[in-house]
C-alpha cells in the first residue's frame, strides 16, 4: 500500500504507477528550475552586454574629451599667450585628464571582468544546454515509459472489469447453487423421513416374507420326504415299477423346482468332475482378458478383454466364429442368453451392447450409465439384462425395446452381481466395503446385507435354486452363504491362494458339489463345498487367472488367464 501527495491510499500496480508519475513530476520540476536559472543567467548576460556597450561608449566619450584636452594643451603651449589664467586652465585640464584616465582604466578593468564573466556564463550556458538535452532525452524516455504504463494500466483495468464481471456471474451461480442445495437438503430430510417409514414397513414385509419362505421350505421338505419314501418303496418293486417311479421323480422335479436360473446353465445330466489336466488351448489374441461366458449347450465360448472387440469361439474345437465390434473401449464382462441367441458385453465406454449370435451383428446399445459398466447379465428368459456401473447404479433393461425399466442405487461401489432367481426378481451384489447385498429389483429396495469378508468382495455366484451364494474376496477366502439370512455356511481357503484385485471370479459346478477359483500366481483351486476341503490345485497358467467355469455337463472346465489364453480342462 502507498499514499499519494493528495492523501489517497492506493495499492499494488496503482501504487507503482503513482510513484512513477510523482518521480516524473520531480524530474520535470527540476528541469523547470534549470530552465528558469538559464533564463535568469541569460538576462544577466544581456545586462552585462548592455553595461559593456555603455562602458565602451563612455570610454569613447572620455577618449574624445582626452583628445580635446590634449589639443587644447598643445594650443595653449604654442600660443604662450595665456598668462596666469591659461596656466590655471592647463592645470585643471591636466587634473581632468588624469581623472579621465583613471576612470578609463576602471572601465577597462570592469570590461575585462565582464568579458571573463561573459565567458564563464557562456561555458555554464553550454553545460546547461548539454544538461538540458540529456534531461530532454530522459524526459522522452520517461514519457515513453509512462505511455507504456498507461497502456498496461488500461489493459489491467480491462482485465479487472472482465474479472469483476466474471465474479458477478459466479456470485449469481453460487447463489443459484446455494438455493438448489437448500432445496436438495430439504428434499433429503423429507426423503430420510420417508425412508424411515418405508424401512419400518420393509422390515415388517421382510418378516412376513421370511415366514412365508419358511412355510414354503417346510412344504418342500415334506415333499422331499415323500419323494424319498417313494424312492425306497420303488427300490423294492419290479424294474417296471422302478421305471414308473423314475418318471414320477422327474415330474416332481419339474413341478417343485421349475425353471433353472441363468447362472446354472443347462439341466444337470451327470455328476460334475474335478479337472485334472489341460486338453486344449484357445488363443484369444488379446493383450489382456477380463471375462469369459459359455452357452448352456456348451457349444459357444465368448471372450471379453482390453480389446474393443468381443471374440466368439467354438467351445469344442477352439475355432474362431465371430469378432464382434462396436465397443469404443475395453470389455469388462460378457454373458450369453439362455437360448444361446444373444450376447451382451459390458464396456468401459459407459454402455452395454447386445449382438445376435446367429448373424454376428450388433442389435442393441444400452446407454444410460455415466461410468464404466463392469457387469452385464441376462435373466433366464433373455428378456432382461442387468448391468452394474462404476456410477454406483444397477440398471434393469428391457431387451426388446433397449430401454431402462428400473435403476437401483447401490450406495457402495460393486465388483459383480448375480441373479437369485430365473427372472431376476432378486439379485445379489458384491461390494468394495467387504459386504454382499440382496436387492428386490421390482421395488429397488435393499432386502439384506452383511459384511462377511475382511476385504472387498470380488465376485458372487448364485446357486441354481438361488438358495446359496458363493463369494470370492481379496482376503484370500471363498464363502458359501445362505441367500436368505446371509449367514456363512462354509469357508473355503487354501495356502497360497490370492485372487487378482481387478478380475477374480469364482464359480460353482453344475451339481454344486465343487467351487473353483483362480489365483494371481496362475494356479487353479478346486474345493469340496460340503466339507470345505481343498480337492485339487492345478499349476497350469503363467499369469493370473481372471475367470473359470464349468460346462453345463460338469465334465469340462474353461479357465482364462489374464494374458490372452483360455485352457480347456478335463
Amino acid at each position: 500500500m502507498a499514499q499519494t501527495k493528495a492523501g489517497t491510499v492506493v495499492g499494488g500496480w496503482e501504487a507503482r504507477i503513482v510513484a512513477q508519475l510523482e518521480q516524473r513530476d520531480m524530474r520535470v520540476s527540476t528541469v523547470a528550475k534549470v530552465i528558469e536559472s538559464y533564463n535568469r543567467l541569460a538576462g544577466k548576460v544581456g545586462e552585462f552586454a548592455n553595461h559593456s556597450r555603455a562602458s565602451e561608449a563612455r570610454t569613447r566619450e572620455i577618449q574624445g574629451e582626452h583628445d580635446q584636452l590634449l589639443n587644447y594643451d598643445r594650443f595653449a603651449g604654442t600660443s604662450m599667450a595665456g598668462g596666469g589664467a591659461a596656466i590655471r586652465g592647463n592645470a585643471i585640464a591636466q587634473q581632468r585628464i588624469g581623472d579621465l584616465e583613471k576612470e578609463a582604466e576602471t572601465l577597462k578593468e570592469e570590461r575585462t571582468l565582464l568579458y571573463r564573466t561573459q565567458a564563464t556564463n557562456a561555458q555554464r550556458l553550454l553545460e546547461l544546454s548539454d544538461r538540458s538535452r540529456d534531461t530532454d532525452e530522459r524526459l522522452r524516455q520517461q514519457e515513453l515509459e509512462i505511455a507504456d504504463s498507461h497502456d498496461a494500466l488500461r489493459r489491467a483495468n480491462g482485465k479487472i472489469d472482465d474479472m469483476q464481471a466474471a465474479g458477478k456471474e459466479k456470485d449469481g451461480t453460487i447463489e443459484i447453487l446455494q438455493d438448489e442445495l437448500s432445496a436438495l437438503q430439504l428434499e433429503i430430510v423429507q426423503m430420510e423421513e420417508r425412508c424411515t417409514r418405508l424401512q419400518s414397513e420393509n422390515d415388517d414385509l421382510v418378516k412376513r416374507w421370511l415366514k412365508k419362505m419358511n412355510d414354503e421350505a417346510e412344504k418342500v421338505n415334506e415333499v422331499t420326504r415323500e419323494l424319498e419314501l417313494i424312492k425306497r418303496k420303488s427300490a423294492a418293486l419290479s424294474p417296471r415299477l422302478e421305471s414308473s417311479s423314475g418318471g414320477m421323480e422327474m415330474a416332481l422335479d419339474e413341478r417343485f423346482f421349475g425353471q433353472l436360473p441363468a447362472s446354472a446353465g443347462a439341466v444337470i445330466r451327470g455328476v460334475s468332475t474335478v479337472p485334472r489336466a489341460a486338453v486344449g488351448k484357445i488363443d484369444a489374441r488379446m493383450e489382456e482378458l477380463h471375462s469369459i461366458a459359455l452357452s448352456r449347450n456348451g457349444e459357444v465360448l465368448a471372450v471379453g478383454g482390453q480389446s474393443t472387440t468381443v471374440k466368439v469361439f467354438d467351445a469344442q474345437t477352439g475355432d474362431s466364429i465371430y469378432s464382434l465390434a462396436g465397443c469404443l473401449k475395453g470389455v469388462n464382462h460378457v454373458d450369453i442368453s439362455g437360448d444361446g441367441k444373444l450376447l451382451v458385453a459390458a464396456s468401459s465406454d459407459h454402455t452395454a451392447r447386445i449382438w445376435r449370435l446367429d448373424t454376428g451383428r450388433a442389435w442393441k446399445t444400452l446407454s444410460g450409465h455415466i461410468g464404466s459398466v463392469m457387469t452385464a447379465k441376462f435373466n433366464g428368459s433373455g428378456s432382461r439384462v442387468f448391468t452394474y456401473s462404476q456410477d454406483r447404479t444397477v440398471k434393469v433393461w428391457d431387451v426388446q425395446r433397449g430401454l431402462c425399466v428400473r435403476t437401483l442405487f447401490t450406495v457402495s461401489s460393486c465388483h459383480d452381481l448375480d441373479l437369485l432367481d430365473a427372472e431376476g426378481a432378486r439379485i445379489v451384489t458384491a461390494h468394495m466395503d467387504n459386504s454382499v447385498r440382496v436387492w428386490d429389483t421390482a421395488s429397488g429396495k435393499r432386502m439384506a446385507e452383511a459384511a462377511i469378508h475382511k476385504e472387498q468382495v470380488m465376485s458372487v455366484w448364485a446357486s441354481r435354486m438361488g438358495s446359496r451364494i458363493l463369494t470370492n474376496s481379496y482376503d484370500g477366502s471363498l464363502k458359501v452363504v445362505d441367500a436368505r439370512t446371509l449367514d456363512v455356511l462354509v469357508v473355503l481357503t487354501a495356502p497360497g491362494y490370492r485372487p487378482s484385485r481387478n478380475w477374480a471370479r469364482a464359480s460353482l459346478s453344475p451339481d454344486e458339489r465343487y467351487a473353483m477359483a483362480g489365483s494371481i500366481d496362475g494356479k487353479l483351486y478346486v474345493w469340496d463345498v460340503a466339507s470345505g476341503d481343498l480337492v485339487r490345485t492345478l499349476d497350469i497358467h503363467k499369469t493370473a487367472v481372471c475367470d473359470a467355469l464349468w460346462s453345463s455337463s460338469g465334465t469340462r472346465v474353461y479357465s482364462a488367464e489374464k494374458n490372452r489364453y483360455i485352457l480347456i480342462l478335463q
